[in-house]
């Protein structure tokens, strides 16, 4: 499932991309005055850099969620193999004082 949100949220991106391309592509295209070609270029490059930052954003929080799921993750594994040792050295220890069978 995980896998199907970072799918759509590159989907997501590319759309946007294209879209701002394409409306570039118009306002160059369009017949204008220089000043409002400059005014509109200005207004959509805020609009981009705000969607940029909204995104950004949004990649820093999973990006730190995942950072988290993974340490603890490797939290768990640690202890799981730390707890696999000790019981590993106890079980020497037991087989270790056992006495010896005549062969």
């Amino acid at each position: 499932m995980a896998d199907d949100r970072g799918d759509a949220a590159g989907y997501l991106g590319w759309f946007f991309l294209g879209a701002l391309v394409g409306a570039g592509v118009a306002l160059l295209l369009t017949p204008r005055s220089g000043r409002e070609t400059r005014d509109l270029l200005k207004e959509k490059s805020e609009e981009f850099a705000r969607r940029a930052g909204e995104v950004t954003s949004d990649a820093q929080v999973r990006a730190g969620d995942l950072f988290d799921k993974g340490r603890e993750l490797f939290e768990e594994q640690t202890q799981r193999l730390v707890s696999a040792f000790e019981a590993g050295k106890a079980a020497m220890k037991e087989e270790m004082g056992k006495p010896r069978g005549e062969g």
